[in-house]
């Protein structure tokens, strides 16, 4: 089991530096009233009228017919912030930030036993440089407040799971949902997690743990899809839930291959390898079979359920066989024998959690008609932080020059994507 390391005065200072950082950004390009890129649009068109009716009908709030697809949590927070200041569009833009700002400290701040500053700084790259994260960031979007109910309550999953700890959990894990309805996904890695911990336990134990992990975010979840009526809110039920997407398996493994891969290599364990090969193809093969009997190809405009971001661009310079993609399948076989490797040269309560998660992850995002990269690699960025902070803790990383391609790899897409854009609007 991972042993937390006491956090120092240096490991808060730098935690406060990643979130004054985030807020200084969103401050400089609320200021400037830059609104580029997809999360300048979705703040536009969603996600801040949302926050204003909110404020303009309080008290009266209707969270049913919001012209958002996602839970109302982080409207209804940044509502209660930013409406009794009356602030406009900007500094409503800057609330919204702090859960950017909260998730950045968060990562930060978990990196502290990694031993050496540059150490720390590759271990958060994967998630703090992703062009997801400073979409999230500099504009309102939800991704990142959920990301940060969730990884906290995945980081206190790695620990002894005392009541309180469990209740703290339950409550992180329904807070998630109620921010973005599909991270019921973050109830697997809970349950299994608990019974891998309270093993030999009396059953009525266990069972008291399960329903204080479980039962707050399946009260959510159930509160949401009766009011709605569905998974989703009725006003945008024909944009984002309108076909099931079973390629996600497949996609969601692709994506983690961007991260699975440098980290396998950072670890030099051709032992793992050797002995788990087998294991490794038996995964690889099954995430790449979703891309083989669905339809894997890259869709072009209109049709934006499968476009976006570098996985899809790469898809689409392939020609595809019956509208399957032979470089998704590539990717999602490499994906699921690089993940499974790692997960085996991790700490077994750790690889658990993040192997159920990722799982969970690729099964909970096919319900939705869009396979946008940021559902995928958001999650994945999170699982290799912890994956990378548990490797060096273990002392497992044995060359770094991989986990310094990945952060540059993610560094020059946010350039390219965010701050070129927000250069040329200025």
């Amino acid at each position: 089991m991972a042993t937390a390391k006491k956090p120092t005065r240096g490991a808060h200072l730098s935690a406060a530096v990643a979130a004054c950082t985030v807020l200084a950004c969103t401050a400089l390009v609320a200021g400037l009233g830059v609104i580029v890129t997809a999360g300048g649009r979705d703040q536009r068109s969603f996600h801040l009228p949302s926050v204003m009716r909110i404020r303009d009908d309080f008290p009266r709030i209707d969270i049913v017919d919001l012209p958002t697809a996602t839970g109302p949590l982080y409207h209804l927070v940044v509502a209660a912030i930013s409406g009794p200041f009356g602030m406009g569009e900007a500094g409503t833009q800057i609330v919204g930030a702090l859960f950017a700002a909260a998730l950045a400290a968060l990562a930060v701040w978990h990196a502290r036993s990694v031993p050496t500053p540059y150490g720390r700084a590759l271990a958060v790259a994967p998630l703090l440089l992703s062009v997801y994260f400073w979409q999230s960031a500099l504009w309102m979007l939800t991704d990142d407040a959920a990301i940060l109910f969730t990884m906290a309550a995945l980081v206190l999953l790695e620990r002894t799971l005392t009541t309180r700890r469990q209740v703290a959990i339950g409550v992180l894990i329904a807070a998630a949902i109620a921010t973005r309805q599909t991270f019921v996904w973050a109830l697997v890695p809970a349950i299994l997690a608990c019974l891998w911990s309270m093993r030999g336990r009396p059953w009525p134990t266990r069972v008291g743990a399960l329903a204080r992990l479980c039962v707050p975010g399946v009260a959510v979840l159930v509160a949401l899809v009766t009011m709605w009526g569905g998974l989703t809110p009725p006003a945008m039920r024909g944009f984002n839930a309108s076909t099931q997407s079973w390629t996600s398996i497949a996609f969601t493994f692709a994506v983690a291959a961007i991260f699975a891969v440098p980290v396998l290599i950072a670890t030099m364990r051709t032992d793992v390898i050797r002995e788990r090969a087998r294991v490794g193809v038996a995964v690889g093969a099954v995430a790449a079979l979703a891309a083989s009997v669905f339809p894997s190809a890259a869709t072009s405009f209109p049709d934006d359920s499968r476009r976006g971001g570098v996985v899809w661009a790469v898809v689409a310079q392939v020609p595809d066989v019956a509208g399957r993609s032979p470089i998704l399948v590539i990717l999602a076989f490499i994906g699921g024998f690089a993940c499974t490797v790692v997960f085996f040269i991790l700490e077994r309560r750790t690889a658990i959690i993040l192997a159920s998660a990722l799982c969970a992850l690729a099964v909970a995002t096919a319900p939705g008609a869009q396979l946008y990269q940021k559902y995928a690699e958001l999650p994945i960025g999170m699982f290799a932080v912890l994956a990378i902070v548990a490797l060096f803790a273990d002392g497992q990383i044995r060359r770094t020059w991989p986990l310094l391609g990945l952060a540059g790899f993610q560094a020059l897409l946010t350039i390219g994507v965010v701050v070129m854009p927000i250069v040329r609007a200025v």
